[in-house]
């Protein structure tokens, strides 16, 4: 019975965090479950640097989630 609830909390705790909001953090070596990109979003900047992105995205079981990263701004895919 103990090791039921413990599953039952654990399973309510990660959807109340996919349903949050807030973007989970990419790590270098973050283990990845990407079905489908639903759209990314960059920090716009009149500059060619790192800036912040997040992308949402469903997983293999159908749930939405979101995932922050850093990449190259857009302005940089016009020059050299």
């Amino acid at each position: 019975m103990r090791a039921i609830f413990i599953a039952t909390a654990l399973l309510l705790s990660s959807v109340a965090h996919a349903d949050s909001g807030k973007p989970d953090v990419y790590t270098y070596g973050t283990k990845l479950d990407v079905a489908s990109v639903l759209s990314i979003k960059l920090k716009p900047t009149p500059n060619c640097e790192v800036t912040d992105a997040v992308m949402t995205y469903l997983d293999s079981a159908g749930h939405k989630r979101q995932l922050a990263y850093r990449t190259l701004s857009d302005t940089c895919k016009n020059q050299n």
